[in-house]
């Protein structure tokens, strides 16, 4: 058996242990992260904002480009759907 850690946790163990390079592996995933967004964003037919690490995770915000759009089904049961198109 081993212990296994998401991206968030690696980081949030490289805060804890002081390491100052984890600033920069933090901006090199929120990078990443940001393309693969924008990426599915454009063949979802939504928009995104950037990744960024914030309360322990990384995340994206995503948007409806119209009013009314639904969530697409890429999308659904990962998020709270009552979230979707709210401002």
């Amino acid at each position: 058996m081993s212990y296994q850690l998401r991206i968030d946790e690696i980081v949030e163990a490289m805060q804890r242990a002081k390491m100052p390079e984890v600033n920069h592996y933090t901006a090199v995933i929120e990078r990443l992260g940001t393309v693969m967004a924008k990426s599915l964003a454009a063949k979802i037919g939504v928009d995104c904002g950037d990744v960024t690490y914030d309360c322990g995770f990384f995340g994206a915000p995503f948007f409806p480009v119209t009013d009314g759009q639904p969530l697409p089904d890429e999308l659904k049961n990962l998020d709270d759907e009552e979230c979707w198109g709210e401002e």
